[in-house]
């Protein structure tokens, strides 16, 4: 089963198309956004969904039967405008099918519940000129998705094609 096909109602509603994948995790040690659980946010998707932690990362329950929990890992990426923008890695499990996509999130000056409120968002590898796949150690696996084979390299992709994008609130927002 491609890895693109999962569906899981958090991600699925960051719209897996022209997502980042891998068939291996690729952070090697994650780091805590905050103490304690951290709300996670989309602009499709309120309300925000609860992050517990757990080891190195948070864990979604699903709240649906039979939905496998998500769990997020993140390391550092950049700052944007004075704010930390960091790269998470998503797993995505179906049965003994495992694969991982790959999101941004900031943090906001709002919580939910006490929990520190981030904004996540999926970086479209559609925004990647096909000429450049190489490069980034990125490699178009449909016309949905591409396969991160270098984390180095997709690290070195965002920063430099999206930083604008990170200082811009309406790309959070999903506005443009």
């Amino acid at each position: 089963m491609k890895p693109h096909v999962f569906v899981i109602p958090f991600l699925a509603l960051l719209m897996l198309t022209g997502c980042f994948m891998s068939a291996e995790p690729r952070i090697d040690t994650g780091v805590m956004l905050a103490r304690g659980p951290v709300a996670f946010c989309t602009p499709e998707e309120p309300p925000c969904k609860i992050g517990y932690p757990s080891g190195d990362g948070y864990l979604i329950a699903s709240g649906a039967e039979g939905e496998e929990d998500v769990r997020l890992r993140f390391e550092a990426l950049t700052q944007a405008g004075g704010v930390p923008i960091y790269l998470g890695e998503a797993e995505l499990s179906n049965g003994d099918d495992k694969a991982w996509s790959y999101i941004v999130a900031r943090p906001t000056n709002a919580s939910v519940d006490s929990a520190p409120r981030y904004q996540i968002a999926m970086p479209s590898c559609s925004d990647l000129d096909n000429a450049r796949d190489g490069q980034f150690g990125i490699v178009r696996t449909d016309a949905y998705s591409c396969t991160v084979t270098d984390l180095a390299g997709l690290r070195e992709f965002l920063i430099a094609d999206f930083s604008e994008k990170f200082e811009d609130p309406a790309w959070w927002a999903d506005e443009n």
